[in-house]
Parts: structure tokens; sequence; C-alpha cells
């Protein structure tokens, strides 16, 4: 189909599903990694039905499914009076064969897929090797890479970057990345010890709102997570400190025990999308080319669904199928995902921010008054289920579908 490999900048969770995709229709890949391994941090953690579906035809769901866990449940509470929302995902069991979110790390995932490329001889993942330059033309894209043993220069039919949020790729075609930072940063950290025990009927995804410091607490398979909002005045150090990770836990929840950690990180929340999604045979991908906040877990799915879609669209070109053209298939990519990106991921991750955070007391209830009316009713529930999942997104934009101009010829 071609000669040279098609060059993926960036081993993580959306390089390596494009690598997936596209190896399994004989296409080969170069998978160019800075680090000396796949990403083992835990980091995002849940899997929406939307991108169990998009999975499936690769195996990965089901992989997915043997080592997550399934959260039928989804909870909005308040750090002082409880519990005042929940959503059944049962809801959506004629929508999918996903009804419910799948919570596991996406270090397990990334580590899932780059097994499966090892037993691929078309698949190349090759660690400490950093992309340095981009030069292109009509036909080809020539890109240098720095390696242990020197500087590397190869032709590639096209690069495709998903290299993370500060993509090396993005700088090299110079391409904008308008949003905002906020000026809080965000603490994840992770403990063995079941949160169940204190906080009763606690489901697997929570959201907890109170405007000093809210919460978000999910379940995944080796541990329970607490997210929480860490001010501009504390730095890294210190809030990292295992003394104050303790009296994040007792804090929330309402205790004097200590607890074993497994996991801390500390990291800024963005809320930024690149001006176009290509330049040329240049592709972004997933945090290369847009970031968002983890309050609503769909970065990591998004930037997959961003995987699929392109893969489809490049399989397509490269197959001749139908004439597809290279230049009309980018273009709807980068115009529906970057619309996904701006209309659909935004506005989510920032509703639940400010249901969370917000300070106006009566504000604050008025908002969890319509979410809980939102929950108790089933059609209303649904429809907030199907966009949450990505369900809707997918149906209403669809995910690597051929430009309607190419379906019209």
């Amino acid at each position: 189909m071609i000669e040279n490999p098609i060059v993926i900048v960036g081993a993580g969770p959306v390089g390596l599903t494009a690598a997936e995709i596209l190896t399994q229709q004989g296409i080969p890949v170069l998978v160019l990694e800075k680090n000396d391994s796949p990403n083992k941090e835990w980091r995002a953690s849940t899997f929406h039905a939307g991108t169990m579906e998009l999975l499936e035809p690769t195996g990965l769901a089901d992989e997915l499914l043997k080592r997550g866990l399934k959260a039928p449940k989804i909870q909005y509470r308040d750090r002082k009076t409880g519990l005042y929302a929940e959503f059944d995902t049962t809801l959506l069991k004629d929508e999918t064969k996903y009804p419910f979110r799948l919570q596991c790390p996406q270090s397990t995932y990334t580590q899932v897929v780059y097994e499966r490329l090892q037993q691929r001889p078309i698949a190349n993942v090759r660690f400490n090797s950093e992309i340095i330059g981009i030069s292109q033309d009509e036909e080809c894209v020539t890109v240098k890479i720095q390696t242990p043993n020197g500087v590397e220069e190869l032709q590639t039919p096209f690069v495709l970057g998903a290299d993370g949020a500060r993509s090396a790729v993005r700088k090299l075609i110079g391409m904008s990345f308008e949003g905002y930072t906020l000026e809080e940063r965000f603490l994840l950290v992770g403990t063995p010890v079941g949160f169940d025990q204190y906080l009763p009927d606690l489901a697997y995804v929570n959201y907890i709102s109170d405007p000093d410091e809210f919460l978000f607490i999910l379940r995944v398979p080796e541990a329970w997570r607490l997210l929480f909002p860490v001010p501009a005045s504390v730095s890294d150090e210190e809030a990292l400190k295992d003394e104050n990770l303790q009296l994040a836990f007792q804090r929330a929840l309402n205790t004097n025990d200590t607890f074993p950690i497994v996991e801390r990180m500390i990291y800024r929340v963005h809320q930024r999308v690149a001006g176009k999604f290509y330049d040329g045979r240049v592709i972004l991908m997933g945090d290369a080319a847009h970031i968002n906040s983890p309050l609503g877990g769909l970065g990591l799915n998004s930037g997959i669904h961003d995987a699929v879609d392109l893969s489809r669209r490049l399989i397509r070109v490269l197959s001749n199928e139908n004439n597809a053209n290279l230049q009309e298939e980018l273009e709807v990519y980068s115009n529906v995902r970057r619309q996904v990106a701006l209309n659909h991921v935004k506005e989510m991750t920032e509703k639940n921010t400010s249901l969370m955070k917000e300070k106006d007391p009566v504000y604050r209830l008025k908002m969890q008054q319509q979410m809980a009316e939102q929950a108790s009713n089933p059609e209303s529930a649904k429809k907030w289920l199907l966009r949450s999942s990505l369900i809707s997104a997918v149906r209403e934009q669809g995910i690597g579908e051929p430009p309607k101009a190419t379906q019209n010829n």
C-alpha cells in the first residue's frame, strides 16, 4: 500500500490507537517516543460507551473489559449536604452494548496496545527518539529525529502528532493553540483503601461540590482516587507532602485515619484547541490538538475518537477507496473533530467544573436542583447520559465518515 511507514509521534493511548488500527489494515507505522517506555502514569481512567463502541472492531474493547471495572452509576454530591443527583447508566441498555463507564487507567490500555503492536512486523515503536524537524511537500514529509546515536532523517507519507499538550509536532508546524489555563492546579492522589466505608453508597464516579475545595472521587481496579484543586499560593512541593495528602483524605472522608498512598500527581488544567488540526500532511490528534479539564473524563476518550476518525480516513485514502481525496478527508477531520472539542468536550467539562466550584450559595443550590431534576427524569437523564458518554457526539458528527462531496459523486 505504501513503502515508507506512517510516522506517529507519541506512544501514548492516542498514538498507539492509531497505530493499532492502521497496522490491522496492513499499513506500516513507525511510532516515535521521546521517553524510554510507554507512559506508566495512571492519568485518565474512564472509558465511555461511545469509545468502547469505536474500539470494538479492533478487539480492544474486549481487552478493556477484562481489566476494568464497570461503573453503572454517576453521582453528584455536595460536600455538606450529601448526594443530590445520581445518573443510572443502565438507562442506555437499549442504546449500546456498554451501558456503563469502564474504569481502567490509561497506562493499562497503553500497555495492552503496545504489547499487541509488538506482535506485528509492520509496527515499529522506537523509544528515546524525539522529533526535532519537519519539512514537507505535496508528496511526503521529511522528519529529523534526535536519537541516542545522533540525528536521523527519514521520509514518510504522513506525520501524526499525538505527543501531548506540549506537542513538538504542533510547535514545529507553527499551529496556534488558543484558550486559557486555570490559575489553580489539580492534585490527584490514590490509595487502595475503600472510600465507600467512609461515604455510604458511594458510586465509582463522583463529583462533589464545594466552593472552597471541590472533589472528584473515582474508583479504578488498583485504587480509589481523589482529585482536588490546589490554590495558586501553595507550591507543588508543599501540596505533594505526605502530611498534606493525608489531610486531604481526612477532610474528604471525615476521618482521622491515615492512608497508604499508591499514586500522586499534580498538573495544570487547560482549555485549549488548535486553530486547525492539520497542515499539509502533518496531522494533530488528542492533547496535541485539544486539551481540557479532566472533570468529565472526556480528554482521553475524545483523543481516541480522533485516532479512530483519522485512521479510517487515511485507510480510505491509501486504498483509494471510492477515489477518496486526501484534502477533503483532512478538512472534514479537522472541522468535525475541532467542533466536537469546542462545542461538546469544552462545554461538558466547563459545566462540571462550574457546578463543583460555584461560590454563590443561591446559584449553587439552583444548579444542584436542576441537576437533580434532570437525573430523576428518565428521559432527560438518558439524554444527559448519551451526551456525557460521547454517544451523541459520534451519532451527530460521525467518526471517519466520507466527506459528503465524495459521497455525492
